[in-house]
């Protein structure tokens, strides 16, 4: 279910200190780490473990939409527009259950959206519109300039990182008390350091926009759509878009990216009705995904919608009336290989225990998009149900690799090797995948911050292949993952 909550990562609204915050009748008193000291460090190299650190933090205390085909949208989108400014990728997007239209990036590559932003947009590229501005915010170093200003801007963003994560363990009341006593006195503090960042990001925003296949118009439009929902807002006392909090527009910016945007190419109507397609299934997903919509409203936009037509098959599988999900899917005339049709498909055949069905559905898709991670996860989880535990683990392995803070490739990693331990016939065979489960289960809980956890898992691991010989080899494996978990626990992100 959806946090009743407005914390959504706002980096630019919360500063270091906090007053005490009432909850449950008792005074807590909300503090962040004094993060002032220490600059001398790889500036590369720590903007990466801040990064890191973050997605930990992330993980831990944030409510994410964890739903493979959304986050593989929005991935694909943010990388094909990063890769036009930036060398370096994008590590992690993280999506955020959180009605507020919000965004942030954090030094080293990190860029969070909340689900609020594609909810509040009218199209595919008024969302690319907000991400392509973070990426600019990376790409023009806005957070990581040496100067004494820009390093106490970003001690102050990542401060209050730190306390809204630590107001957040006490509850959605003393996050909002704190927000409310704070954004003020923060928006006036930063806005001399913020001011020409955030027109530069409009422009290099735009140039990304356009460059990536998007609409340049589509920043000043949402914008100004923004802007005027402030303006009703400010004159009948309605909670303001914390993504307005921290990045506060001026009809000059407004006018400025209106009359820029003029400049830019027009994009081809081929793009526009693909865009306007993929849109169309994200938001409809997303609204179904975050309960904000029903039975009525699905059924009244099935007619008009593909995206409320499989959110309507998938309220249909979820309250177990599986032949009118079907006979809903049945009717939506779906191209056979229209990828997030095979994907709703294949969770009907799962919520009906099908998964030999469902596998059989899956792999071709696979076979065509080796790529895609959303694939992958989906046939892995059936390839566990059906005892095929070695097919899923290969297919996990590139995950793991490639994106070690992947916590979903981790977590079915971990069923994987659990399931083939199981059916192991001999007992090194057993050891070897209890290791490997340990490992996996050990990722897991490193990448939610758990790092306790992650050491005692770890330990584990390492009692069993202690104690054979032959089993040096992952010894050495499991002191170099004990290193990496004792280094990340002691970090302290420091300016």
């Amino acid at each position: 279910m959806m946090k009743k909550t407005p914390l959504a990562m706002l980096l630019l609204s919360i500063p270091l200190m906090m007053p005490a915050v009432a909850y449950d009748g008792q005074q807590t008193t909300v503090k962040a780490p004094s993060l002032m000291a220490g600059v001398g460090f790889n500036e590369q190299y720590h903007h990466r473990q801040i990064a890191l650190w973050s997605l930990r933090q992330i993980h831990a205390n944030i409510p994410l939409v964890d739903d493979p085909w959304s986050v593989q949208l929005l991935h694909v989108m943010v990388n094909q527009m990063n890769a036009t400014v930036r060398q370096q990728p994008v590590i992690a997007m993280p999506l955020i259950n959180d009605n507020q239209v919000n965004a942030f990036a954090v030094p080293g590559g990190v860029i969070g959206l909340n689900t609020g932003v594609v909810l509040s947009a009218d199209g595919l590229d008024e969302v690319a519109s907000v991400l392509a501005h973070e990426i600019a915010h990376l790409s023009q170093r806005h957070y990581e300039q040496r100067a004494d200003n820009h390093k106490k801007l970003l001690a102050w963003q990542m401060g209050g990182l730190l306390t809204a994560l630590v107001a957040s363990a006490a509850g959605g009341d003393a996050v909002l008390a704190v927000m409310a006593g704070s954004q003020a006195g923060m928006a006036e503090s930063v806005a001399a350091h913020s001011r020409e960042h955030e027109r530069e990001a409009d422009r290099v925003g735009q140039q990304i926009l356009s460059k990536s296949g998007y609409d340049a118009h589509a920043m000043p439009r949402f914008f100004h759509q923004l802007h005027r929902q402030v303006s009703l807002n400010q004159s009948s006392s309605v909670f303001i878009p914390s993504f307005m909090q921290s990045h506060p527009f001026t009809m000059e910016r407004l006018s400025e990216a209106t009359a820029r945007a003029s400049r830019y190419p027009t994009v081809p109507m081929s793009d526009k009705q693909n865009q306007a397609r993929l849109f169309d299934l994200l938001y409809w997903r997303l609204k179904y995904l975050t309960r904000q919509t029903n039975l009525s409203e699905l059924t009244v936009n099935v007619k008009q919608s593909q995206g409320a037509r499989l959110a309507l098959a998938m309220f249909f599988m979820d309250d177990g009336q599986y032949d009118q999900a079907q006979k809903t899917l049945d009717e939506g005339n779906f191209i056979h290989d229209e990828l997030l049709f095979v994907l709703v498909q294949a969770d009907l055949l799962n919520a009906q225990h099908r998964y030999e069905e469902a596998v059989r559905l899956l792999k071709p898709l696979q076979a065509i998009y080796p790529e895609r991670r959303d694939v992958r996860l989906y046939l892995a989880k059936n390839l566990i149900a059906t005892q095929q535990a070695p097919q899923a683990i290969a297919l996990l392995q590139d995950l793991t690799k490639k994106t070690s803070h992947d916590v979903q490739a981790w977590q079915l990693m971990q069923r994987a090797y659990e399931s083939k331990a199981y059916g192991d016939h001999d007992e090194r065979s057993q050891e070897i995948s209890t290791i490997y489960a340990l490992q996996a289960r050990s990722w897991t809980e490193f990448w939610t911050d758990k790092h306790e956890a992650a050491l005692r898992s770890n330990a584990q691991a390492l009692k069993i292949a202690n104690a054979h010989k032959s089993l040096q080899s992952l010894v050495a494996m499991l002191q170099a993952d004990k290193e990496q978990i004792v280094m990340a626990k002691d970090f302290k992100p420091r300016f």
